[in-house]
């Protein structure tokens, strides 16, 4: 999925074609990217909070965490990085802290494949659509409450970056969710001020459970990319969406306060 500013660009969409970002020169030293990342690190690591003290709020529901594409299906790709990895690495945290508050999460996708297994036949497109079905069928059969589905984006410039999360448009719970997750990105990682946003795409119309697909930031810009790799904001990207998650099964009055 692609956005610039928060408006449509069709380069690429959840389940739709992929963007391959060719290798360009680093806006910024390799030195300096890993120093900030490691700076970002030591911080998070020496406040890193604990589960928020209204976590018991989504005990006992049942949430699917899907880790977008898989398999032959890299998606977003740049210098060597690709999509699958990193959403599967931030699908397992947020499960791990899902779980921890006794939540009931499910974890769509946990090893690099898709859902159609090996003996599928078909064109790499029907593979994808069959997958994407497939997802939403194990969230439906799971009994999912919420669904959230974790990509990465990308853009043909690297200017744009910042997480951002999109919702189907009439879906009041969706929204609701949708930004209260993009509260706590921005709170958290502090290095965006998009807004949630209404799309369009074949898994926010198929699934019939809320769901949210969090793009956890641009692939293809220099720094954001390293930064996406890294163990350490790995955790912080699922613990925001862990604690949006929290805020938005709270009433207006308590939800209103940022969670500590």
């Amino acid at each position: 999925m692609s956005r610039r500013n928060g408006e449509k660009n069709m380069q690429r969409q959840p389940g739709g074609r992929v963007v391959i970002i060719k290798k360009k020169t680093a806006v910024i030293t390799a030195a300096i990217v890993i120093a900030i990342v490691l700076a970002a690190s030591a911080i998070w690591t020496a406040e890193r909070p604990e589960l928020p003290a209204m976590s018991y709020v989504i005990a006992g529901q049942v949430i699917a965490v899907d880790a977008g594409h898989g398999g032959v299906d890299p998606g977003a790709s740049r210098d060597g990085l690709e999509e699958k990895d990193i959403t599967l690495a931030i699908s397992k945290k947020l499960v791990r802290y899902l779980n921890q508050a006794g939540a009931q999460a499910v974890n769509l996708r946990t090893g690099d494949d898709d859902l159609c297994g090996d003996n599928f036949k078909g064109k790499i497109r029907e593979r994808k659509r069959r997958d994407l079905a497939l997802r939403v069928e194990k969230a439906k059969n799971a009994k999912a409450d919420l669904y959230i589905s974790i990509h990465t984006n990308a853009d043909l410039s690297p200017r744009w970056s910042g997480a951002q999360t999109f919702y189907k448009a009439g879906q009041e719970e969706s929204k609701r969710t949708a930004i209260a997750i993009q509260d706590e990105l921005i709170r958290i990682l502090g290095n965006n001020n998009r807004e949630a946003k209404t799309g369009s795409y074949y898994i926010l119309n198929k699934a019939p459970m809320p769901i949210v697909i969090v793009e956890v930031g641009f692939l293809s810009n220099p720094r954001e990319a390293q930064l996406m790799v890294s163990d350490e904001y790995q955790d912080k990207i699922a613990y925001a969406i862990f604690s949006g998650i929290i805020k938005s099964y709270l009433p207006e009055e308590k939800s209103s306060n940022k969670l500590k």
